[in-house]
């Protein structure tokens, strides 16, 4: 689902830059700010492997069907994902009580993401493990309940005397 996420974020940036480019109108001056961001896009796409450049081929296009409500939906889950992000690096550069240049910063805010993502891939794999483990107990555990015969209730002998 992350990478689905990732992919798609990457889409997202690419028709953004789509999105923010103004219909073409006749005019005598290109606009080189909107060209040299599709065309930086389009190259750091091609510097992906095939897979990936499909991948991200394939979100843009379920992006492009995405209606506009679901589109902002989506933009507003990344604003917030964002938030929450920078907030988490704030308080973890709070935390260190270190003191570091603006470029120690970058430098800092960048391992931290990198790191804080490798702890919840290992998170979410070790809860994703245990699921399954605890699930294969319950479906044993229910399999030994349901496949031992049951006895059929009998008639009580009171209730023939009637």
């Amino acid at each position: 689902m992350a990478r689905f996420f990732g992919a798609l974020i990457l889409a997202l940036i690419a028709v953004g830059a789509f999105a923010d480019t103004p219909t073409p109108q006749p005019s005598a001056t290109p606009q080189p700010a909107s060209s040299a961001r599709i065309e930086e896009l389009r190259k750091s796409i091609e510097q992906l492997p095939p897979e990936q450049q499909e991948k991200v081929l394939q979100n843009l296009h379920r992006w492009q069907a995405l209606s506009p409500e679901e589109r902002d939906y989506i933009r507003q889950q990344e604003h917030v994902r964002h938030v929450k992000q920078e907030e988490a690096v704030t308080e973890a550069y709070q935390k260190s009580g270190l003191h570091l240049t603006e470029a120690q910063r970058v430098q800092f805010r960048k391992r931290y993401v990198e790191e804080r993502k490798k702890l919840e891939e290992e998170l979410a794999k070790e809860s994703q493990e245990r699921r399954t483990a605890a699930n294969t107990t319950i479906i044993e555990q229910l399999k030994k309940e349901f496949s031992t015969p049951k006895a059929s209730p009998t008639p009580s002998a009171s209730v023939a005397l009637h």
